[in-house]
């Protein structure tokens, strides 16, 4: 498992239509972390519930479905459905900072009750008929919460853990707390993969210096940010040339736009989804901050695209090393 490049589990957009567009164009992702499967209210599980990570819309990239809840009876039954259409292994979502969820005790809600992860896992893992992963932070008000958890967390078989070392309460925002991880690290039992504000080569060798012992790597917002990434960082002497990189970046942008009017169907739902994705796409270019304010303010999609086409045409690249990965936001 050493250097396993993981795609994040981005709520919105890392599904299946931007994997299945990304796979087409680029490389280094060895398997994506599906966003998360809420815990149904019944115990069926649809194909319209778990649209996401229908087997016939992953066939290119390697996807580990996630689930968000906190019933261990209803996760059996998820768990159960995942493997009769193939599936081996499960991601529990801890990591989820969302009021809306944390106020049910569910993603990082959970967190400040490690007594309570303690009897799900204890109901959940001996009728799990697959392996089972945890995607945590570190707590959800203070990284101090950690400790406990690593406790609980190294009682059980888990294939993995994925920690994003920031709480809950930051949301997306604010700095890592690498020093509350520091001394905690060593104490884990189980293989580590790293999540967080991994956005360019130089990032990347800093955080596998100071962590050895992890042996996967989560990106999320830099991949959106620089689709290039995971192969630069699988291969440091790839390198980017303009053309290439320039008709590449078209391409993957038409295929996705494909996959997103079939999925989407009516224009405005169209719209409103490529304007989500150009909050991260306009940095590829050198004025991203006007380009996002332009595209952010049409109503009619055909303009959308007219617009997008030109910038591909005439707009310059900027240069991806580096790049902040949070989205532009529109003035």
């Amino acid at each position: 498992m050493s250097d396993t490049i993981y795609m994040a589990p981005l709520q919105g957009y890392t599904e299946y239509i931007y994997r299945r567009a990304y796979s087409h164009f680029f490389s280094g992702v060895d398997v994506a972390v599906s966003p998360f499967i809420p815990l149904a209210e019944g115990f069926i599980y649809s194909n319209k519930h778990l649209r996401d990570v229908l087997p016939e819309r992953n066939r290119r990239m390697k996807v580990i479905p996630q689930a968000l809840g906190n019933d261990p009876v209803k996760f059996i039954q998820l768990a159960k459905r995942l493997v009769e259409m193939g599936y081996a292994h499960m991601d529990w979502n801890l990591g989820c900072p969302k009021g809306t969820v944390t106020r049910k005790k569910r993603g990082s809600g959970l967190l400040p009750f490690p007594d309570r992860i303690r009897h799900i896992l204890d109901k959940m893992m001996p009728g799990l008929p697959l392996k089972l992963s945890i995607k945590t932070r570190l707590g959800l008000n203070s990284p101090e919460e950690f400790g406990d958890l690593i406790e609980v967390f190294n009682d059980y078989p888990l294939q993995c853990l994925m920690i994003h070392p920031r709480i809950g309460s930051q949301m997306y925002e604010g700095d890592m707390f690498l020093d509350f991880l520091d001394p905690l690290i060593c104490k884990i039992k189980h293989d580590i993969v790293f999540s967080g504000d991994i956005r360019d080569q130089e990032s990347f060798n800093t955080l596998k210096a100071r962590y050895p012992k992890v042996s996967g790597w989560m990106i999320g917002r830099g991949i959106l940010v620089n689709p290039f990434l995971p192969q630069m960082l699988k291969d440091p002497a790839f390198e980017m040339k303009d053309w290439d990189t320039r008709t590449k970046l078209l391409h993957f942008h038409e295929e996705l736009l494909c996959e997103i009017r079939y999925a989407y169907k009516h224009e405005h739902a169209v719209l409103n989804k490529m304007k989500d994705y150009w909050s991260y796409f306009a940095r590829w270019f050198v004025d991203e901050g006007d380009i996002f304010n332009q595209l952010a303010h049409h109503n009619n999609l055909s303009d959308f695209i007219e617009d997008t086409k030109y910038y591909f045409e005439e707009q310059a690249l900027a240069a991806f090393e580096g790049r902040l990965n949070r989205p532009v936001k529109v003035s």
